[in-house]
């Protein structure tokens, strides 16, 4: 630290010193305001010269200027990495919160995705029924047209479409299938 503070010193001790030479100068060889604007630029253009003469060092031996283009760069290097620390804090922090979100968000979607394989599975298994009583109406359409006509002295029982038809003894012949249907029917109706 300490040799920061004498460097640091040694650099403000130049600077002040070119700065009282150059009034220095300009007082006593300039005689009106334009002499003095043009010893101005003439020391600006020897201090420019400088970091010329710099640029040409560093260019033909690196190691001539790598100490002092280190200790430039670490003072700015670490005010610089302190706040790219600080935005990659808060980088991660908005990140943090995004993938809380996306978490909730997935969880909602995963119940939904439960709900709708249940639904599915009804939807299959009711697919399933429709497909039976499907089958069991086409064998009861083919037995009935396999089967004679009736005549007059039979009788059909015949119900509305929301009447339930309760067998009697005379409907004992029927079909295991006929019932089937009418049981499904039912069902069907108190769903």
């Amino acid at each position: 630290r300490i040799r920061y503070f004498i460097g640091g010193l040694g650099l403000c001790s130049i600077t002040l010193f070119a700065f009282y030479i150059s009034t220095v100068y300009n007082k006593a060889i300039a005689t009106s305001n334009t002499e003095i604007i043009v010893n101005s630029v003439i020391v600006l253009f020897v201090m420019e010269m400088d970091e010329w003469i710099f640029s040409a060092l560093e260019a033909s031996n690196k190691k001539w200027t790598e100490h002092a283009a280190d200790s430039e760069s670490s003072s700015d290097s670490a005010a610089e990495k302190g706040a790219e620390i600080d935005e990659m804090q808060e980088e991660i922090a908005v990140q943090k919160e995004q993938i809380a979100d996306q978490q909730a968000e997935l969880e909602m979607l995963r119940s939904q995705q439960e709900e709708l394989m249940l639904r599915l599975d009804q939807l299959a298994r009711q697919n399933d029924e429709i497909t039976m009583l499907l089958a069991a109406v086409q064998k009861m359409q083919e037995s009935l047209a396999a089967s004679p006509a009736p005549t007059a002295s039979e009788s059909i029982p015949q119900c509305a479409a929301n009447e339930i038809v309760t067998p009697t003894l005379t409907d004992t012949a029927e079909s295991d299938e006929t019932i089937l249907v009418r049981t499904h029917m039912q069902e069907g109706e108190v769903q």
